[in-house]
C-alpha cells in the first residue's frame, strides 16, 4: 500500500517500530479490558501472539495465490534400487526390534533378556514384574507414536510439497495440545475442585482428538478458496499453530501451580506413566492409516510434483489431499494423547527415509515408519538412563538428536 516501504532501508526500521507498537498496544488493551491487577497474570506475549496469529491468518486468507511461476518446483523422485530398499528395510526393522528390547531392559535398574522371557510367561520376581509392567506400555507407546508421527509427517510433506512441513506446522499438534491441556488443567465441567488428577485417559484421548480435528478443520476451511493453495494452507497453519501454543500457555498460567510441572512435562513429550489404554488407540490409528497409505501411494507421488499433473491423469487432488491430511490429523491426535507433544519426528523421519530409499511413496512410508519408531524408542531409553533415577522427557531428547541432524541435511542439500 505504501510504495516507499518496498525499500528495505525504510522497511526494516518501520518493521521495528510496528513491532514495538504492537507489544505496547497489546499490553494496554489487556490492562484496559481486565484491569491492572488481573492483567498481571496474563503475559503480554500471549496476547501479542494470539493477535498476531489472527492477523497472519487474515493476511494469508486475503492474499492471492502465488501462481505457477512463483511456486517452488515439485519434488524430484530419486530412484533407488529394489535391493537397496529391501536391505534398508531389514536393517531398520532389526534396529527397531533391538532398540525395543533395550528399551525394556534399560532404566534405573537394568534387567536381563531372561527377565523379559520370564515376564512374558507370567513368572519372575515381583521387582522385575513391576519394572516391566511399567516399561512395556511406555516402550510400546514410543514405538507406535513415533511411527504415527513419522507417517503423518510423510503425508503432510507430500501434500504440501514443502520439506519443512510437519503436522505441527498445520496446527494439528497445537490443537491436540490445547485439547489435552484443557483436560489436564481441569477446566472441563464436571470435575470437582478442578483437579488434574480427574483427567482420565479416555477424556484426554477425546480432547486431543477433538482439538486436532478442530484445528485441522479451521486451517483447511480458512485455506479453501475454490481449492487449496499449499502456500496459503501452510501460512494459515502456522498462524493457528502459534495461536494454539499461546492459548496453551495462557491455560497453564491460569492453572493450579502445583500442576504446572506435570503439564510442561507432558508438553515436552513424555512417555512416563503410560498405560496400555493409551497405546491401543495409536495402534488402531496406524492399522487404519497404513493401508490408506498403500492405497494412495500413486496419488502421493503425483501430489509431490505439482497441482496440474494429478488433474491431467484424472486424479481428484482435492479429495485425495483432504483424505491424506485428515488421516494425518487423526494419527497426530492419537500420538499426542499417548506421548504428549513431540516435535522433529514428523519432520526428520521422512527426510531420512527419502535419503535412504529415494522419493517413491511406496518405499518412503515403511522406512519413515521404522525411522520414527526407532527415533522415539531410542529417545525414551536415553531419557530414562542418562540422568537416572531422574528422567528427561523423550520429546526433548528427540529435539536434541533431530535438530543437529536436520541442520546437517539442510546444509548438504542442493539448492
Amino acid at each position: 500500500l505504501v510504495p516507499a516501504l518496498n525499500r528495505h532501508a525504510v522497511l526494516i526500521p518501520a518493521a521495528g517500530l510496528v513491532g514495538a507498537l504492537v507489544v505496547v498496544v497489546a499490553d494496554v488493551l489487556v490492562r484496559a479490558v481486565l484491569g491492572a491487577d488481573e492483567a498481571m497474570s496474563v503475559p503480554t506475549g500471549v496476547t501479542t501472539t494470539i493477535a498476531g496469529a489472527v492477523v497472519m491468518v487474515l493476511l494469508a486468507r486475503g492474499g492471492r495465490d502465488s501462481g505457477p511461476t512463483r511456486r517452488p518446483p515439485g519434488a524430484t523422485v530419486t530412484i533407488r534400487s529394489r535391493l537397496r530398499f529391501l536391505v534398508v528395510l531389514v536393517l531398520l526393522l532389526a534396529l527397531t526390534v533391538g532398540a525395543t528390547v533395550v528399551g525394556l531392559l534399560a532404566g534405573h535398574q537394568w534387567l536381563y533378556t531372561g527377565d523379559i522371557v520370564a515376564w512374558l510367561q507370567g513368572e519372575g520376581i515381583p521387582l522385575v514384574q513391576f519394572a516391566l509392567d511399567e516399561r512395556a506400555p511406555r516402550v510400546a507407546a514410543a514405538v507406535l507414536a513415533g511411527g504415527a508421527l513419522a507417517l503423518a509427517g510423510t503425508f503432510v510433506q507430500a501434500t504440501c510439497r514443502n520439506p519443512l512441513a510437519e503436522p505441527g506446522i498445520l496446527g494439528i499438534t497445537g490443537g491436540a495440545g490445547v485439547g489435552a491441556v484443557i483436560v489436564v488443567t481441569g477446566l472441563s465441567s464436571g470435575w470437582s475442585g478442578g483437579s488434574s488428577a480427574a483427567a482420565s485417559t479416555t477424556t484426554m484421548l477425546i480432547a486431543a482428538t477433538v482439538g486436532a480435528l478442530v484445528a485441522f478443520g479451521v486451517v483447511y476451511g480458512l485455506a479453501w478458496r475454490g481449492g487449496i493453495d499449499t502456500d496459503r494452507l501452510v501460512l494459515i497453519g502456522i498462524g493457528v499453530w502459534y495461536g494454539s501454543v499461546s492459548l496453551s500457555t495462557f491455560l497453564l498460567v491460569r492453572s493450579n501451580p502445583w500442576d504446572t510441572p506435570r503439564i510442561y512435562t507432558w508438553l515436552s513429550g513424555s512417555t512416563y506413566g503410560r498405560s496400555w489404554e493409551q497405546v491401543v488407540p495409536v495402534a488402531v490409528a496406524l492399522a487404519v492409516a497404513i493401508p490408506i497409505a498403500f492405497v494412495v501411494r500413486r496419488e502421493l507421488d503425483l501430489l509431490t510434483l505439482d497441482d496440474d499433473t494429478p488433474r491431467l491423469v484424472g486424479v481428484s487432488s482435492e479429495r485425495v489431499r483432504l483424505l491424506i491430511l485428515l488421516t494425518a490429523a487423526v494419527l497426530t491426535a492419537m500420538a499426542v494423547s499417548a506421548v504428549g507433544v513431540v516435535g522433529f519426528v514428523g519432520l526428520v523421519a521422512p527426510h531420512i527415509a527419502r535419503a535412504l530409499v529415494g522419493g517413491r511413496s511406496a518405499r518412503v512410508v515403511p522406512v519413515a515408519l521404522l525411522v520414527g519408531a526407532l527415533l522415539l524408542v531410542v529417545a525414551d531409553a536415553i531419557g530414562r538412563t542418562a540422568i537416572s533415577p531422574a528422567q528427561i522427557p523423550a520429546g526433548l531428547v528427540v529435539a536434541l538428536i533431530g535438530a543437529p541432524y536436520f541442520i546437517f541435511l539442510l546444509a548438504r542439500s542442493r539448492p
